[in-house]
C-alpha cells in the first residue's frame, strides 16, 4: 500500500490531507444525525408535554442538551414567550435560520474537497508526464524504461486518488444532505405544532 502511495508523486500527500478531513467531517457528521434521530424517536414527542405541564421547569430541561437542533431552536424563540403570536413565530423562524448552519455544517468543506481532489489528481498527471518526458530524448536510441514507466505511474496513480478522494466525498455529501432535507420538514412540522399548543395553553390562562 505504501508503494502504491509513493509511487504517487508528491499530490498525494495533500490528496492524504483531504481523505483524512473527509472522513473526520464524515464521521462527525453521521454521529450527529444519529444522536438527532435517537432524540426525535425517544425526546421529541415529550417536549410539548414538558411545556404545557410546567414552563418554567422546561427551559431546565431545555437546557439538558443544546445540541439538539429542536432544543437549541426552542431557547433561543422561548426569550420571546410573552410577546405576541406574531412576534413567537417571528422568533420561531429566526430561531430555525441560525440553527441552520448546524444542519449544513462541513458543506463547504466537502465541497472544496469534491472540487480540489480531481484537480490534484490532475496536477499529478501532469508532473507525472512531464516526468516521463524528460527522460525520452529524441534522436537517442537508448531511453530509461523503468523512469518512464515511473513517470506515467505517478500520473495514473495520483488521477485514480484523486477521483477515488472526490468521488467518497461526493457520497458522504449528497448523504448529508438528503438527511438535512429530510429532517428539515419534520423540524418545520413541529414548530407548528408548539406554536399551535403555546396559544392554547395562552388561551387557558
Amino acid at each position: 500500500m505504501w508503494l502504491v502511495f509513493e509511487s504517487g508523486g508528491l499530490v498525494m500527500w495533500p490528496l492524504l490531507l483531504c481523505s483524512l478531513l473527509c472522513f473526520y467531517c464524515a464521521i462527525e457528521r453521521i454521529i450527529f444525525w444519529r444522536n438527532l434521530k435517537w432524540y426525535n424517536n425517544n425526546i421529541k414527542e415529550n417536549i410539548i408535554d414538558n411545556y404545557l405541564n410546567s414552563a418554567s421547569s422546561f427551559i431546565h430541561f431545555l437546557n439538558k442538551d443544546n445540541n439538539y437542533p429542536l432544543f437549541s431552536i426552542l431557547i433561543k424563540a422561548l426569550k420571546f414567550d410573552n410577546c405576541s403570536d406574531e412576534s413567537f413565530h417571528l422568533a420561531l423562524s429566526s430561531a430555525l435560520q441560525s440553527e441552520m448552519p448546524s444542519l449544513k455544517k462541513h458543506t463547504n468543506i466537502f465541497s472544496t474537497i469534491i472540487t480540489i481532489s480531481p484537480l490534484l489528481g490532475l496536477l499529478g498527471t501532469v508532473l507525472g508526464l512531464i516526468d516521463s518526458f524528460s527522460f525520452i530524448n529524441l534522436g537517442q536510441a537508448g531511453v530509461n524504461n523503468i523512469k518512464v514507466t515511473g513517470g506515467i505511474s505517478e500520473a495514473l496513480v495520483s488521477t485514480a486518488a484523486g477521483l477515488i478522494v472526490a468521488i467518497i466525498s461526493l457520497m458522504f455529501s449528497n448523504y448529508f444532505k438528503i438527511e438535512c432535507q429530510r429532517e428539515l420538514p419534520i423540524i418545520q412540522e413541529f414548530l407548528v405544532q408548539f406554536e399551535i399548543a403555546r396559544t392554547e395553553k395562552n388561551k387557558r390562562i
